[in-house]
């Protein structure tokens, strides 16, 4: 926990993988209207990830979740900070899923908001994993999509205390905040 927080999240709680809700009409979203830019573009994001269902198989074989925020200004996640936050988010999922591993816990897995090919290969036309059949550029950063993989983000937040959206009053003015989230699966 400590170490997420050390590596930038604003905050970070354990949770039985059993409370996480994982459902189909999250990752549905990705390609309903609008459809999410980042559909069929990256292997984080469906239809390439695995389905809600295989991950609510997967999940059950954890017994552990870390979950992490980065709270920001919610204008800053309407703006062009949310890449960043969300480049972050991926950055420190990965990390905490690296000392996870060397801890012991070999099976760690994490996973974060956001679509890898937006964060980290922006400029490239096509993602080399999907196009070129190559290996990832980034795989020391790059995580799976949390929306994606059909996590209900805001019945995680409930279950954990967490509002996904709050005032704050910083500098004489109320701000509006918000948060994106990270997780690491731990057996």
């Amino acid at each position: 926990m400590d170490f997420s927080i050390e590596r930038g999240a604003s905050r970070a709680l354990w949770l039985p993988s059993s409370k996480v809700v994982v459902e189909e009409r999250f990752a549905s979203m990705c390609q309903s209207s609008p459809r999410c830019p980042s559909y069929g573009r990256a292997p984080g994001c469906p239809p390439h990830v695995m389905s809600p269902s295989s991950f609510r198989s997967v999940l059950n074989r954890y017994e552990w979740v870390l979950v992490f925020t980065r709270d920001v200004a919610a204008d800053m996640l309407a703006g062009n900070g949310r890449v960043e936050v969300a480049k972050d988010i991926h950055e420190i999922a990965a990390a905490t899923e690296l000392a996870a591993v060397s801890f012991g816990f070999s099976q760690a897995q994490g996973i974060a908001a956001g679509s890898c090919k937006e964060l980290f290969c922006p400029d490239d036309q096509a993602c080399r994993v999907l196009q070129a059949d190559q290996p990832c550029r980034f795989p020391d950063r790059a995580r799976s999509s949390v929306s994606g993989l059909g996590v209900n983000v805001s019945a995680l937040c409930t279950t954990l205390g967490w509002e996904l959206c709050w005032q704050s009053y910083e500098g004489g003015r109320d701000v509006e905040m918000a948060l994106m989230l990270g997780m690491v699966l731990t057996r």
